[in-house]
C-alpha cells in the first residue's frame, strides 16, 4: 500500500488540475504541446483542429523526457484533418508509447505540412482513469519565451499538513539546445535557497519535483512563492517553454501555469519600443515637413509616447487611429502620458491595426533636428516604424 501511494504521489507531481493562463491566440502551423503523459494512472488524449479551406496534413511527433521508457524522438501518425474538422486520439494509439511501470512524459510537436499554410490549433486532455483530469493547450511554437527576459510563474506553495501540497515546474527546449537559470522567490522579491542552471538538448523536457527541495530553501511550509527563469544560453536565444504545477496530495486536484514574461524578446510586442532610425539603419532626422511612424496597438490599452533627444522642444507629433482619428498629441506637443484607445470595437471596426504618429517641427527650422521617439503601451506594439515623409499638416 505505501508502494502505491508512493507511485501516485509521483504521477500527481507530474499531472495537475485545470490549465490556466493560456492564449486565445492560438492557431499556427507549427505547434507544441508542453506537456503530455500516458501511465498505469493517467492517459493523454490529443485533439487537433483545422481551420483552413483545405485538408490539413499533420506531422506530429513525441518527445519523451529523459529517464522515462520512451526518451527522446518518436515518430508518431499523420493527421489528416478535414477543413473544420478535429481529429482526436489517444497519445498510446497516435505515438505508440503504451502503459509502462514508470510514467511516459514529455512534449509533442504539430507541424502542418501542406502547400498552404493552413492553421492548426490543438489541445490535451490528461485525465485518471476515474475520470478526473486537466487540459493543456498547444502554443505556438513563436510565443514562448527566449533570451533574458525572465518570465515567471506565481503562487507556489508547499504545505506538510493535510491535505499537504506540493510544487513542481518544468523545463522544456525546443528545436535547439538551451540553457535556462531558475530561482524563487519569495511574495516580495527574496531569493529563497540558490539560482538553478538546467541544460537542455534539443527537444528535451526536464521535471523539477519539490522545486523547494530542488532550489535548497530552507525546510518548512512556502506560499504565494515566484518560480523565475532566464534563458542563458552563450551567444543564442533559443525559445524555451517553463511551467509549474501546485498539486494536493490527497485528491491530486492542482493547476497548470505557463510561465511568462512582462517584456518578451518580440519586436511585434514590445511593452517600451524606441526608435532613433528607420527600418534602413539611417538615423532619424528632421528639415523640414512630416515624418511618420507606424504602431501596431491593440485595443482596448493606454498608450503614451514622447520624443527623444535635445532637439524635442522644436517638435511636435500627434497619434492617429486607423482611420485619421486623433488619439493624443496635437500642436507644441513633444509627449502625451497614458491615452486609453477605447474597447475593441470603439476602434477601426474592432480589429487590431495600424496607427500614425505623426512628427513635425513647430516651426521653420533652418538646421537638421536628429531625435528618437519612445513609445509605451500595456498590450505591446511594434517600436515606432518610420514609414516615410510628407509634406508637413497643421496640426
Amino acid at each position: 500500500m505505501k508502494a502505491r501511494r508512493t507511485y501516485c504521489l509521483l504521477a500527481a507531481a507530474l499531472l495537475s488540475g485545470n490549465a490556466l493562463a493560456q492564449t486565445a491566440d492560438g492557431f499556427g502551423t507549427i505547434l507544441r504541446l508542453p506537456l503530455v503523459v500516458n501511465s498505469s494512472t493517467y492517459s493523454s488524449t490529443v485533439f487537433v483542429r483545422n481551420a483552413g479551406t483545405a485538408t490539413a496534413s499533420v506531422k506530429m511527433t513525441y518527445y519523451g523526457a529523459p529517464g522515462t521508457p520512451f526518451a527522446g524522438e518518436r515518430p508518431c501518425t499523420t493527421l489528416s484533418i478535414a477543413p473544420n474538422a478535429v481529429v482526436s486520439g489517444n497519445l498510446a494509439d497516435l505515438c505508440a508509447v503504451p502503459v509502462s511501470a514508470s510514467s511516459n512524459y514529455g512534449q509533442v510537436a504539430f507541424e502542418e505540412q501542406s502547400a498552404a499554410n493552413i492553421p492548426i490549433s490543438g489541445y490535451s486532455r490528461v485525465q485518471s482513469f476515474s475520470g478526473a483530469g486537466f487540459s493543456v493547450e498547444a502554443f505556438k511554437v513563436g510565443s514562448f519565451v527566449s533570451g533574458a527576459n525572465e518570465s515567471v510563474v506565481t503562487g507556489l506553495r508547499r504545505q506538510a499538513a493535510a491535505p499537504g501540497y506540493q510544487s513542481n515546474c518544468f523545463v522544456g527546449a525546443f528545436g535547439e539546445a538551451a540553457q535556462v537559470t531558475w530561482q524563487l522567490r519569495d511574495s516580495s522579491g527574496s531569493q529563497l535557497g540558490n539560482q538553478q542552471i538546467v541544460n537542455l538538448s534539443a527537444n528535451e523536457t526536464v521535471r523539477v519535483l519539490d522545486v523547494f527541495t530542488a532550489a535548497g530553501a530552507p525546510a518548512g511550509d512556502y506560499s504565494n512563492v515566484q518560480a523565475t527563469f532566464r534563458g542563458t544560453t552563450a551567444s543564442a536565444n533559443p525559445a524555451f517553454a517553463a511551467y509549474c504545477t501546485t498539486q494536493e496530495n490527497v485528491g491530486f486536484g492542482g493547476d497548470f501555469r505557463i510561465a511568462k514574461t512582462a517584456d518578451p524578446q518580440d519586436d511585434r510586442s514590445k511593452k517600451i519600443g524606441t526608435s532613433s532610425s528607420s527600418a534602413l539603419g539611417t538615423l532619424l532626422g528632421l528639415l523640414s515637413g512630416q515624418d511618420r511612424f507606424g504602431l501596431y496597438l491593440q485595443a482596448p490599452d493606454y498608450v503614451s509616447c514622447r520624443i527623444d533627444g535635445t532637439g524635442a522642444p522644436q517638435l511636435e507629433m500627434r497619434l492617429e487611429d486607423p482611420q485619421g482619428n486623433v488619439v493624443a498629441g496635437g500642436n507644441n506637443i513633444n509627449s502625451f502620458q497614458k491615452v486609453y484607445l477605447g474597447d475593441r470595437g470603439a476602434r477601426n471596426g474592432g480589429v487590431n491595426g495600424l496607427y500614425v504618429l505623426k512628427v513635425e517641427s513647430r516651426n521653420l527650422l533652418s538646421l537638421m533636428i536628429n531625435y528618437g521617439v519612445t513609445c509605451e503601451s500595456g498590450n505591446g506594439a511594434n517600436p515606432p516604424l518610420f514609414v516615410g515623409h510628407a509634406i508637413a499638416e497643421e496640426f
